[in-house]
């Protein structure tokens, strides 16, 4: 089995923002009883055994180099905490040594809690989920799929442009954004507090908030629509409240999974692996100004993106660039020269529905949290949202020198006032 792997284009972007950015996706597990953490550690092994990618280190090179390299040999461990906020806070604040995985457990008098750093560069958010389901059902005894990593990482047979009309959309799509980013807002600080680097909240959407939601949106859009919306009306609200700059627009990341098969096995759907291509949502303020507008405006835009398949961009703009990666490793220091341009007000990326068997003799994960990074220094607060048992969990992260951990809090019930309209 090789024990070293080229990286993609797209790992070696995410690699290159570690410059600029922590790049840690935040995923977190809690189960009803008490996890043996000596089993843990071996299920943890046996995950990695079939999804390679967790064992992932970026090798050292020259900067003249074309490509960068990963090399599989990274060890795993598993550390225990009696803090559950302590674990979250310092685990996803740094990234040690580039490890594509590390794991705590945090003893809890409401049952334990798996938390789990993954590298970006390495591992996105549906891999990170697809991760955890395999150290579950490996401390459970359960059978485990293999992922098929070096089919998969293919981006070109992926989302590569098949025609000149998909070429033409994509430039379209990057045009039409860059245009729309004129007077950007960007989510305005509220002083910020020392501590680690990031500051998290979570608010849970109980089954019968999210089945309202569901019932009360527009024909055409989805719910995933209907969180867009609240959180770009969230942002320009914040801004407002403290007299604090709003922009033209509002622009929120979106990311969108590369993988073409289900978790069956079947298909790219196992796969644990960096595959998530990002689309920008950017919507004028003058169209925010109700919950139905904002939807409407939304959902134009991501159903426009699903029917052009305008997500491969990225593959076409990172996949023809031999540069060395001297140059690529310099590139995001000048990202501010640009980044009124390209990088969005926000991120906001959901993961859909989480599911998990029981961990052994822990019992059944009864919570599932996750956040993703904040992939530049001019994104001040993220968004994630992971679905468990028919409701959602939405986990908001910050750069907690800009915007602290209260304040944090007060943005998460603005958005959560702002999906109450929704509701109608």
């Amino acid at each position: 089995m090789p024990r070293s792997l080229p990286a993609t284009p797209l790992d070696e972007a995410f690699l290159d923002l570690r410059a600029v950015s922590v790049l840690s996706v935040h995923l977190e597990l809690r189960v009803t009883g008490r996890v043996d953490t000596q089993r843990l550690a071996t299920a943890l092994a046996t995950a990695a055994d079939h999804h390679r990618m967790a064992r992932a280190r970026p090798a050292p090179g020259p900067p003249w180099a074309l490509r960068a390299h990963w090399v599989l040999d990274a060890p795993l461990a598993v550390e225990v905490t009696d803090d559950v906020a302590v674990a979250r806070e310092h685990l996803q604040s740094h990234l040690p040594d580039d490890r594509a995985v590390a794991v705590v457990v945090a003893r809890d008098p409401d049952g334990d809690v798996l938390a789990f750093r993954f590298h970006h560069a390495a591992i996105d958010g549906r891999g990170a989920l697809r991760f955890a389901a395999s150290v579950v059902d490996a401390y459970a005894g359960r059978t485990l799929p293999d992922d098929h990593l070096e089919r998969a990482r293919d981006l070109r047979r992926l989302a590569g442009a098949r025609s000149l009309s998909d070429v033409a959309a994509r430039a379209g799509k990057i045009a039409s954004d860059v245009l729309g980013r004129a007077g950007l807002t960007r989510i305005a600080g509220d002083g910020g507090e020392d501590g680690p680097h990031h500051a998290f909240t979570t608010r849970r959407l109980e089954p019968d908030v999210v089945a309202a939601l569901r019932d009360g949106r527009p024909e055409g859009a989805t719910l995933n629509d209907v969180l867009l919306a609240a959180h770009l009306r969230t942002v320009v609200a914040w801004n407002a409240r403290r007299g604090a700059r709003v922009g033209r627009s509002v622009s929120v990341m979106m990311p969108v999974d590369l993988r073409d098969g289900d978790d069956a096995g079947d298909g790219d759907g196992v796969v644990v692996a960096n595959l998530a291509s990002y689309v920008a949502v950017v919507v004028p303020v003058r169209d925010l100004a109700d919950a139905p507008a904002a939807i409407a405006a939304v959902s134009a835009q991501t159903r426009a993106v699903k029917q052009d398949g305008t997500a491969g961009w990225i593959v076409d703009v990172l996949t023809p660039l031999l540069v060395p990666r001297g140059l690529k490793q310099v590139a995001p220091r000048l990202l501010p020269l640009v980044e009124g341009r390209f990088v969005e007000s926000t991120i906001l990326s959901n993961l859909g529905p989480a599911r998990f068997g029981e961990l052994g003799d822990a019992g059944p994960v009864r919570e599932v949290s996750f956040s993703p990074p904040n992939l530049s220094p001019r994104m001040a607060v993220t968004l994630g949202v992971a679905g468990h048992d028919d409701g959602l969990t939405l986990t908001w992260r910050s750069l907690r020198r800009q915007v602290s951990e209260a304040g944090l809090a007060e943005f998460a019930e603005t958005l959560l006032r702002c999906l109450d309209e929704a509701r109608g």
